[in-house]
């Protein structure tokens, strides 16, 4: 059976490759859920015929959940993304090429072609005899912006439950490695409220919004703990109207990355402890978590995860490639919310 499923991986090849290319050449950034619900329904026309039930849940963007139930059987979550970063018309403006044995393209690595994988992988085992996994297909259409409108991170869950493994198409990385472990983010933003007054004239009834801020920002380094894999950055701040006025109002955006829920939990109580802390106690300081989904628990390196990995690496010696590497990456991703329900999951198992 293994190598009637090879023979037919590599017989789809010029397929492959054509699905992709439809994938890539249909816009699917955050300003253009058409071409996501587009991109969608190719794949849910591959998927119906392997015999899954396919369901597009009605979102904006929409989200694509296919099903193949197998009683007794091990339950297998595959998962993956339709949108891209880039924004409508530039799919036009650079379509789907190959060069010297290279695809380009918006959105050809992350993820469309890990999609065009996952569509064919199950197409070969289905269609040459494997039918011993109960398998679950969930694609949504918001990973990029981490899903700020849609209750994809809670089907995420719901999917999860009681499956025995995941794998995520994510692109894979160029060194022949699967991602075994990502970082999670959390990015709350920091509002502060003083007193105007003239800086000219009677600087002394104002209270700098900008200079708490500062003082706040100084603080927040010492979340840093780079040997736990723990930073904390303050990418942009904003305030204040003129040169001559006390700032008023003043604001950060921050960027928490950690490893593992405990210094996760460490880094939210010494953030949250900086922020209570007032130099100038005319201020009024807030801590603000903009939107349903800006914490992102890490996808941690569990044992489960280990033994899933060393079960693939086995898969890759039989069929003769390069060792197959693992990394620990700094980037979070959907894979995060699977690991975090106690699912073994590997991420990045699409094309390099």
């Amino acid at each position: 059976m293994e190598s009637k499923i090879l023979n037919a991986i590599a017989a789809y090849e010029a397929e492959i490759l054509d699905f992709t290319k439809e994938l890539v050449n249909i816009d699917s950034g955050v300003d253009c859920p058409e071409g996501v619900r587009a991109c969608a329904e190719l794949v849910a026309e591959k998927l119906a015929p392997l015999g899954f039930e396919v369901e597009l849940i009605e979102s904006e963007p929409v989200q694509l959940l296919a099903t193949r139930p197998c009683a007794g059987a091990k339950k297998v979550l595959l998962s993956g993304h339709l949108d891209t970063v880039f924004f409508k018309g530039e799919a036009a403006k650079r379509p789907f090429r190959i060069e010297d044995g290279i695809a380009y393209g918006p959105g050809v690595l992350d993820m469309k072609s890990g999609i065009a994988v996952l569509v064919y992988a199950v197409k070969a085992l289905i269609e040459n005899g494997w039918d011993k996994t109960d398998l679950t297909i969930f694609i949504v259409g918001d990973e990029e912006t981490n899903h700020p409108t849609t209750n994809a991170v809670e089907n995420f869950k719901r999917v999860a439950k009681g499956k025995d493994a995941c794998f995520n198409f994510e692109l894979g990385r160029a060194n022949s490695s699967v991602v075994i472990g990502r970082k999670g983010r959390w990015a709350p933003e920091v509002h502060i409220k003083g007193i105007a007054a003239h800086a000219g004239n009677e600087p002394e009834k104002g209270a700098s919004a900008i200079t708490e801020l500062c003082k706040k920002i100084a603080d927040l380094a010492e979340v840093n703990d780079y040997a736990s894999g723990t930073s904390c950055n303050v990418g942009v701040i904003s305030g204040g109207t003129l040169a001559n006025v006390v700032a008023e109002y003043a604001e950060a955006k921050l960027d928490i990355r950690y490893t593992t829920m405990t210094e996760a939990a460490k880094a939210v109580e010494k953030v949250k402890a900086i922020v209570a802390k007032s130099y100038d106690e005319r201020t009024v300081v807030e801590l603000v978590e903009a939107g349903p989904h800006v914490y992102t628990p890490p996808m941690e390196t569990t044992e489960g995860v280990k033994q899933l990995y060393r079960f693939v690496k086995a898969q890759a010696e039989k069929l003769g490639q390069a060792e197959l590497g693992a990394m620990i990456v700094g980037g979070s991703a959907d894979a995060n919310y699977v690991c975090a329900e106690g699912v073994p999951t590997l991420c990045s198992m699409g094309p390099a």
